[in-house]
């Protein structure tokens, strides 16, 4: 019964704000557009709902098709006409798929803010494999090195082994993918795989300077779900928000090291040790005062 009053809630919540927002909006100032990146199974949904329950955002997830064709992220004109044309002073919107041009969409979207959410490999990748038995998101794809045939051409051009994963080597270094080559092999299980994911699309972060951008906040989802009033507190703060009694309740128990550990092979394990532990100092670095 909770839940389904929760759920009406929520939806009369969603019909009524625009009415709401035209009518106490101010002309004064711009609109601040928020995007949230992240690995995928990391918490970005949950964060997306956090923030559709403030009275005064706009959000666009990943399945809404007047921002996102099959998931992913519509021409900067549409995502543009959107912002303009919502009545929201915050317009959030996911970018999932698109987390290796989040400093560009910082840039072209003034003014701008992200949320860069992360969590540990162990449980992404738990996660990932009961959502998608046998899914390794096309790792065989970045690693693959085109065969240049009898008669190579002197310039082949660019390497289209990430471009053949779509979405999922986009952005990635030459530096990232010596990497996961190094680690790669034919009998590579489905974990690891996942492993690498996990570590090459955090890198990202990294790669595009953000640690360094006071417009982009780490958010841990262990943290968010240990902590939610706390968790959520911060982040209104962070955007400029009014937190709410909502926002904090909507905040649900989340999968915190309840499966065992999946069987990644040491070497990889290391690899996500480490970056987990790169992306925790980078988030203790930008909170107030260092904490």
């Amino acid at each position: 019964m909770r839940h389904t009053i929760e759920k009406f809630r929520r939806l009369a919540r969603r019909k009524s704000k625009p009415i709401r927002q035209r009518l106490t909006r101010s002309p004064a100032g711009p609109k601040q557009t928020v995007f949230v990146a992240g690995v995928q199974r990391s918490g970005t949904n949950m964060v997306m709902d956090i923030l559709e329950q403030s009275w005064q955002t706009e959000v666009f997830h990943e399945f809404d098709p007047r921002a996102f064709d099959n998931y992913m992220m519509r021409p900067p004109a549409v995502i543009g006409g959107l912002i303009d044309a919502s009545p929201a002073p915050w317009v959030i919107v996911k970018a999932l798929h698109e987390g290796h041009d989040l400093a560009g969409l910082l840039a072209r979207f003034k003014p701008a803010k992200a949320i860069w959410m992360f969590r540990r490999f162990d449980d992404m990748i738990n996660s990932n494999m009961a959502n998608w038995p046998g899914g390794r998101n096309q790792i065989e794809d970045i690693v693959a090195t085109p065969d240049p045939g009898p008669d190579p051409a002197p310039d082949p051009g660019p390497d289209p082994g990430r471009d053949r994963a779509a979405w999922r080597g986009r952005g990635m270094t030459e530096a990232t993918r010596a990497t996961v080559r190094a680690h790669h092999h034919p009998a590579i299980n489905d974990a690891t795989a996942l492993g690498l994911f996990w570590f090459y699309r955090n890198q990202l972060f990294f790669d595009q300077g953000l640690a360094d951008d006071r417009r982009v906040q780490l958010m841990r989802y262990e943290s968010l779900v240990e902590t939610p009033a706390l968790a959520v507190d911060d982040l209104a703060r962070f955007l400029g928000l009014r937190p709410t009694e909502p926002m904090r309740r909507l905040v649900v128990p989340g999968s915190i090291a309840k499966r065992p550990a999946p069987e990644i092979e040491p070497a990889v394990r290391r690899l996500c040790q480490e970056m987990l532990a790169r992306l925790d100092l980078a988030r203790q670095a930008g909170q107030p005062d260092g904490q």
